[in-house]
């Protein structure tokens, strides 16, 4: 399912140094980008793991925090097992249980983060389409039982590639068929959520500011959509095509990207959170709980009365 650590395929018709010098230029063009990949992983994980921690242990969770304490547990996942996947590659080691699990996990916390993203945005767009209905109607545990049952799902394609892998009469291809199939019909949802949500920021912007909760959302589905969705939608078009030229040499870049996406949420929060600060540095603590707490109520994205005018 993966073109990682593919060597340079040798052409008879070419003079025997120039393959050489092509297949060292690609490997080295290779554990440039892999050890890039590390280092960023790992960045990722020291932010992914900072907002768990505030998040798990030390704020009060609300019901849009509970999704960003899922979505950061997902891609730490993710992180985690891309620098170790690639850390084995520069270090020339393969262990087969690790690498099926590894690609299990990876998928999983791929396809966890993509809908625990998608059902921020809905919950979002909800929220501010029907404020009524969400502050007097919406379930109190929504969130925690809509995270659960996206582990739940997205736990299937890792399962499946156990099976694929450790069992000669079980079909890869049922795996490629769940897995993006559910990554299809996620994106689907996720980009018909995050444009309504567009549109209404856009229509409230001309009153007056847009809530922070909506733009911390529209951020963190643009840098999905800018970094996150080429790997999927790659790995999606090479498994439909698999004779696409130059993927091998695409590939590496598309994963660097990926690790990008998951190590960036956690700046977008920090980020947002500052603003409100007016003055002096506060606590990371205090800077979290500020983007994710603002207008829980959902009383900001109502249009101002005429008094205010």
């Amino acid at each position: 399912m993966s073109h990682e650590g593919n060597a340079t395929e040798s052409d008879p018709t070419l003079p025997l140094c120039i393959l050489v010098d092509g297949a060292h230029a690609f490997s080295a063009y290779e554990n440039a980008l892999f050890l890039a990949i590390v280092l960023l992983s790992l960045c990722g994980l020291v932010g992914n793991g900072t907002v768990i921690w505030l998040l798990g242990f030390r704020i009060k969770r609300n019901p849009f925090s509970v999704y960003i304490l899922n979505l950061a547990g997902a891609d730490f996942a993710f992180l985690f097992c891309k620098s170790v996947r690639f850390l084995l590659f520069l270090l020339n080691r393969s262990v087969a249980v690790l690498n099926v699990l590894i690609r299990g996990v990876t998928f999983s916390s791929y396809l966890g983060g993509l809908s625990l993203l998608m059902a921020v945005s809905v919950e979002r767009c909800l929220s501010v389409l029907f404020p009524i209905w969400y502050r007097c109607r919406r379930p109190a545990q929504l969130s925690a039982i809509a995270c659960a049952l996206i582990w739940g799902l997205s736990l299937c394609p890792g399962i499946l590639v156990f099976l694929c892998v450790h069992f000669v009469d079980f079909s890869c291809d049922v795996v490629n068929l769940v897995y993006y199939g559910m990554f299809f019909l996620t994106f689907l949802v996720l980009c018909a959520s995050s444009l309504v949500l567009f549109i209404r920021v856009q229509c409230f912007s001309m009153r007056r500011q847009p809530a922070r909760l909506s733009r911390i959302v529209l951020l963190t589905v643009l840098a999905f959509l800018v970094l996150g969705l080429p790997l999927g939608a790659g790995l999606l078009t090479d498994r439909l095509s698999p004779s696409l030229p130059y993927f091998d040499i695409l590939l590496p870049i598309l994963h660097l990207l990926s690790a990008l996406n998951s190590g960036v949420n956690p700046l977008i929060y920090f980020f947002m959170g500052r603003q409100r600060q007016q003055r002096g540095q506060k606590p990371l603590r205090e800077v979290l709980q500020s983007a994710l707490t603002e207008d829980v109520e959902l009383s900001t994205e109502e249009p101002p009365s005429p008094d205010d005018t």
